[in-house]
């Protein structure tokens, strides 16, 4: 092939490629949105119903308890759709069905390798943007150093995220990873020595009540801010709990299937942008915590 030919190919071949780009780009942004979700969840199931109505979503499918075949029989119908899966039993079921291509929503730590696979899956976490976490915590209560407190084979991930996020802010940050909730007792007490406030992942640590019980008790002792990061976890004593409202959740989650949609997403994993507070008083009061009366949504 001479100069003069190979000279008219390239314009062509740069058209050509530009032009099969833009159909690919439009034929994703005229995809439906599926959107399947874990009912019994009150978060979960008023995000989905408010995706549903933004997005003008196709399908809305619950996934039930003992039911999953059924959902996974509807998500066999949606092979061209991008799926938006809300809750860890949606995300799942998602999965196991086959869904190439989706938006998985609510996972407790999105970051976990066992999901790296899944390149054509974007991820919106339950938590709130950390960086927003730590500067509204240290504003309210002068914490400059926060511990993270988390089950290693579940969390590792997520507890580096935040760490690495907490130093980028300019904060100092400490981890307590651990086996099981009985590896707690002896490390704990030095751990609050260490920090001017813990703070608990979504974690099987949050959900035992022995091990929630323990860290009240020796934070107390220590003076030490303790939060959690599930709404109940006040009720057990826990004097400050940060948590997403369905609003926050849905709003990400509608900027992740947009940014998949044009393809100009940046990030594989997308945090809620604000949060609101659940309060123990009478724990709060013991601890003389300190916190944003504005995001206070619910009291124990």
């Amino acid at each position: 092939m001479n100069k003069f030919r190979i000279s008219k190919f390239l314009p062509c071949a740069a058209f050509f490629g530009c032009l099969f780009i833009m159909i690919s780009h439009a034929d994703t942004a005229a995809q439906e949105v599926a959107v399947v979700y874990q009912k019994g969840t009150p978060l979960f199931e008023e995000t989905a119903n408010a995706l549903k109505a933004s997005l003008s979503a196709g399908s809305l499918i619950a996934v039930e308890k003992d039911k999953e075949d059924e959902a996974k029989s509807a998500l066999s119908l949606e092979k061209e759709s991008i799926v938006c899966a809300i809750g860890p039993a949606a995300v799942t079921t998602a999965f196991q069905a086959g869904s190439a291509k989706g938006v998985a929503v609510g996972l407790p730590n999105p970051l976990s390798r066992s999901y790296a696979a899944k390149k054509d899956f974007l991820f919106v976490s339950i938590y709130p943007e950390p960086r927003v976490v730590f500067d509204n915590l240290s504003k309210n209560t002068g914490a400059k150093t926060f511990g993270i407190i988390f089950t290693k084979s579940v969390n590792q991930e997520m507890a580096d995220y935040f760490k690495a996020q907490a130093e980028a802010a300019g904060y100092k940050c400490k981890q307590l990873g651990v086996e099981s909730a009985q590896d707690l007792t002896a490390p704990f007490p030095y751990f609050l020595g260490q920090v001017d406030a813990a703070l608990i992942l979504i974690d099987p640590l949050a959900y035992s009540k022995d091990a929630v019980k323990f860290m009240v008790t020796k934070a107390l002792e220590k003076k030490v801010a303790l939060y959690g990061f599930n709404e109940q976890i006040a009720s057990s004593g826990v004097p400050v709990a940060i948590f997403v409202q369905s609003r926050e959740l849905t709003q990400a989650a509608a900027k992740a299937i947009g940014e998949m949609k044009s393809g100009t997403s940046k990030s594989p994993v997308y945090f809620c942008g604000d949060f609101k507070l659940s309060i123990n008083q009478e724990s709060a009061k013991a601890f003389g915590s300190k916190y944003d009366e504005s995001r206070v949504a619910k009291r124990y």
